[in-house]
């Protein structure tokens, strides 16, 4: 905020995208909210200048599990 780091964190396993309704989002929550404090989709009102999300990790497959997925929208 403010050209300053205000929040990171690491996510060393991750759900599909799949989970969340309209992929990656930013600024809103398109889906269920994650804690009653907020009604969704709890829109950002203000500007977002940039937003970085590094994807430089070592890419985790899990082909059983895509498998379910392809399978449950037949």
């Amino acid at each position: 905020m403010d050209g300053q780091l205000v929040g990171q964190a690491e996510f060393p396993v991750t759900t599909p995208i799949i989970f969340n309704p309209g992929g990656l989002t930013c600024a809103a929550n398109p889906g269920s909210p994650v804690t009653p404090d907020y009604h969704f989709p709890f829109r950002f009102t203000g500007t977002l200048h940039s937003v970085t999300v590094d994807l430089s990790g070592d890419l985790i497959t899990d082909t059983e599990s895509e498998m379910r997925v392809a399978m449950a929208r037949q």
